[in-house]
C-alpha cells in the first residue's frame, strides 16, 4: 500500500535522474582528474558489500605495487570527526591514503598535491557521483534481492533505474550463495547490461578481533560458539551478520537494532551498559566499531567487544577482475 502511495514520487525521482544522466552521458559536467579511477558503487542504497570489496581492490593493487588511494564522501561524519568507512578503510588499509569529502574532485585534486606518489584512485560509491572521469565503473549487485522487485526511491531502494546498469563497465554479484537461480539471475544481467557479471562471491568472517581493557587480540570465529552476546549491527543489511553469527553458535541475548551509519548516543550505551549482565560480550560490524569506540569504556562495560573481520570469497571471476583491475589502474586517464 505504502509502495503505490510512494510511485508517483518515484516517477518524478526517476524523471529527475534520467534529466541528470543525459547531461553527464553526452559529457556535460564530467571532470578528467588526470589519474586512473576505479569506480566501486551500487544501484541502490547500501547493503551490497561494497566496504570489503573497495579495501580487497585496495589491497589488490598494492600487492602488484601500484599506489592506490581511496575518495568517499564520508557519509554520516559529524563535524570534526570521520565518517565510520574512513575510519574503517584507515584501519584496513595502513599506508593507503583515505580521503572523505563530496566533493570527489577536490579529494582527488588533494590526492595528487599531497600524495604524488599515488598512481590510482578508487572512488568508493562512485556509481553516481559521475562528475568524476573514471576507467572502470564497477556496479555491485545483492543476489539475496530479486532485481525484479526492485523499485525507485522513495517507494523502493534504487537510486537509478535499472537501464542504468548499461553504464557500468562491470557487474559483480555479491551473495552469491543466496541466488535462488542463478543462471536465470545472470541471464536478466546481461540482458540490462550487456555481459554476464565478471564475478561472483560472497562474505565471510576471516576472523575476530576481540577488545578489551587488557588490549586486542585474535580469535577464529568459532570462539563465538556457545557465547552470549549483545549484537548492534548498525547497517543496511543487519540480518547478514545476525545470520552469520548465530550460523557461528552465538547466543545473541539482545540485539540494540540502529540504522545504517546510525551514531551511538548516551540512552544507547547505557541499555548495551544494562544488557551486560546477561553477556559475556558486544558483538559490532566495523562500522558500529568506529563509532562506539569514540564513546564507550571498555572497563566500565565489563565485556569483550568482538568485531568480525569482513573479507570476499570469490566463487568465480577472480583472476579475471584482478585482470582488468590491473589494466585500469595502468590505462591513462581518460
Amino acid at each position: 500500500m505504502l509502495n503505490t502511495l510512494l510511485r508517483p514520487a518515484s516517477l518524478l525521482y526517476g524523471a529527475v535522474v534520467a534529466r541528470r544522466n543525459r547531461r553527464f552521458d553526452v559529457g556535460h559536467g564530467v571532470v578528467d582528474t588526470g589519474m586512473p579511477v576505479i569506480s566501486i558503487g551500487n544501484l541502490t542504497v547500501g547493503g551490497t558489500g561494497k566496504t570489503p570489496l573497495v579495501q580487497w581492490v585496495a589491497q589488490t593493487l598494492t600487492s602488484v605495487g601500484h599506489r592506490p588511494a581511496v575518495a568517499l564522501r564520508g557519509y554520516g561524519s559529524r563535524p570534526g570527526q570521520p565518517s565510520d568507512e574512513a575510519i574503517e578503510h584507515r584501519e584496513k588499509l595502513p599506508g593507503v591514503p583515505v580521503l572523505a569529502n563530496p566533493d570527489r574532485v577536490e579529494s582527488i585534486s588533494i590526492i595528487r598535491q599531497e600524495y604524488p606518489a599515488c598512481d590510482v584512485v578508487i572512488l568508493d560509491d562512485g556509481f553516481q557521483h559521475r562528475r568524476v572521469a573514471r576507467v572502470m565503473d564497477v556496479v555491485l549487485l545483492d543476489a539475496r534481492r530479486s532485481i525484479d522487485a526492485e523499485r525507485l526511491l522513495p517507494a523502493g531502494r534504487l537510486r537509478e533505474p535499472l537501464r542504468s546498469m548499461a553504464r557500468a563497465t562491470d557487474i559483480v554479484v555479491t551473495h552469491s550463495e543466496h541466488a535462488q537461480d542463478r543462471m536465470a539471475l545472470e541471464a536478466e544481467i546481461t540482458r540490462l547490461h550487456g555481459h554476464p557479471p565478471v564475478a561472483w562471491c560472497n562474505h565471510l568472517w576471516n576472523g575476530l578481533d576481540v577488545y578489551s581493557p587488557t588490549g586486542t587480540r585474535r580469535e577464529p570465529v568459532e570462539y563465538l560458539s556457545g557465547l552470549p552476546v549483545i549484537a548492534r549491527f548498525g547497517v543496511a543489511r543487519p540480518d547478514g551478520p545476525r545470520q552469520t553469527a548465530v550460523a557461528a553458535g552465538a547466543t545473541i541475548v539482545k540485539e540494540i537494532r540502529a540504522a545504517d551509519h546510525a551514531p551511538v548516543g548516551p540512552d544507547e550505551l547505557q541499555t548495551i551498559e544494562r544488557a551486560s549482565a546477561d553477556a559475556d560480550a558486544l558483538l559490532v560490524t566495523g562500522k558500529d566499531w568506529a563509532k562506539l569506540r569514540r564513546v564507550v569504556n571498555l572497563e566500565r562495560l565489563g565485556i569483550e567487544v568482538i568485531v568480525p573481520d569482513l573479507g570476499l570469497d570469490f566463487v568465480q571471476g577472480e583472476s579475471l577482475l584482478v585482470e582488468r583491475l590491473l589494466q585500469a589502474a595502468s590505462s591513462e586517464h581518460l
